[in-house]
């Protein structure tokens, strides 16, 4: 889907410009007549080059322009008025050309909701799933808070799992590039010195010329091996259904990280669940929109099979137990909850319950981290030291004999 800038006239008469995206110029014509606007010209915009680097609309953009909406919308400004300042006042470019097609969408007679809709991919299905039950309801700014909070606790959650992974993946990287540098440029010079001295040559120090010259022969391989896998891997998750079902599943079961993950997982679900069930939505349906926020597969299927148990007539929380959605301690918080009536407040005790115990393994993680990887440093570093000295103390040794 391209951005288009077009220009027309409104209902009113009224010459109007902005951006849309569209797939075509007829795609764009439609959406324009849905918003009551007739198109007398466009220009297709340019790409890559002519976009500024912070252009490109961020999560923390969607965060800040759902609680300027709700604290406006408290204080008894009109929605329209809110969107209009904030399409002249936002300093992200992007964010201010998405809000002005927002706000001539619903100028052109489109509900908010409705106007959100040429912007999935940047509020999600969910998103706007519940701004349009808060306009129903006449509970926007309520549903706006909500949304605030839960997408500003939900990043809070991807740095976490950030946190988790970015820092053994950097330490593991030095390590890696420092012994490929050692093996490529130090030991081969060390290792012609030794093998000129005619000494007797010990285990460690056959396996380390091995090694060496493993890394000298293949080294372009070895550099492009990960990235060959990583290629394949994507083209082949996105190609075959069956291969991302078994390959989210196999995520979720990587040791330490998988646990986090999935605990991570387990309480987005269940804090969207709890946010959109207290919006009144349906159950089976605020459950198969928040499946879509685990952002797995496997995941998700068990969520949606638990879907329908329950459209089949099963409790609540059978249907988790019999789908395997939530392990069992969360199970029976949520059975205690439907047998109360209180299922939100249970679904949110579910969210904070994983939620914390995420963040207690990663504080735990942490601190093992760091002298893992020095352990490991270590011992390289001390098999390269007893490869190379060995010979030469054995050498030194006959001469004094």
């Amino acid at each position: 889907m391209q951005n288009y800038n077009y220009t027309g006239i409104n209902q009113l008469g009224k010459r109007v410009s902005g951006v849309m995206p569209a797939n075509n110029e007829q795609d764009l014509e439609q959406k324009l007549k849905k918003s009551q606007i007739d198109l007398l010209s466009f220009r297709q915009q340019g790409k890559g080059l002519s976009l500024s680097f912070g252009s490109k609309i961020k999560k923390r953009d969607i965060i800040t322009i759902t609680f300027q909406l709700e604290q406006m919308l408290e204080a008894g400004v009109p929605l329209m008025e809110i969107i209009e300042d904030m399409k002249d006042s936002f300093e992200n470019d992007a964010a201010k050309e998405m809000l002005a097609n927002i706000y001539e969408s619903m100028e052109g007679g489109n509900t908010f909701s409705e106007s959100l809709a040429d912007f999935e991919k940047e509020f999600g299905q969910v998103y706007i799933s519940l701004v349009s039950v808060g306009e129903k309801t006449g509970k926007l700014e309520d549903i706006l808070r909500d949304l605030g909070n839960m997408m500003k606790w939900e990043d809070e959650l991807a740095s976490k799992a950030k946190k988790v992974m970015i820092y053994p993946a950097i330490v593991a990287t030095v390590v890696i590039a420092v012994v490929i540098l050692m093996m490529l440029f130090v030991v081969p010079e060390l290792l012609g010195f030794i093998t000129s001295m005619g000494g007797e040559i010990g285990f460690a120090t056959v396996a380390l010329i091995a090694t060496s010259d493993f890394i000298q022969n293949y080294i372009i391989e070895l550099m492009m091996a990960p990235v060959i896998f990583v290629f394949v891997y994507s083209w082949w998750r996105k190609q075959s259904p069956d291969f991302k079902l078994k390959s989210d599943e196999f995520h979720l079961k990587i040791p330490i990280i998988g646990v986090v993950l999935h605990k991570l997982k387990l309480a987005r679900v269940a804090n969207s669940l709890s946010v959109m069930y207290g919006a009144g939505v349906s159950f089976p349906e605020s459950l198969r929109m928040a499946s879509m926020t685990a952002g797995n597969k496997f995941l998700e299927t068990n969520f949606l099979n638990a879907v329908n148990m329950i459209e089949d007539g099963k409790e609540i929380w059978v249907s988790f137990r019999d789908s395997d959605a939530f392990p069992m301690m969360a199970v029976r918080m949520i059975k205690s909850g439907e047998l109360t009536g209180k299922m939100d407040v249970a679904l949110k005790n579910v969210s904070y319950f994983y939620d914390r115990e995420a963040k207690e393994l990663i504080e735990k993680i942490e601190p093992t981290i760091e002298p893992l990887l020095t352990v490991i440093m270590g011992f390289i570093v001390g098999w390269i030291m007893i490869a190379v000295l060995g010979p030469i103390y054995d050498t030194i040794s006959q001469v004094q004999l």
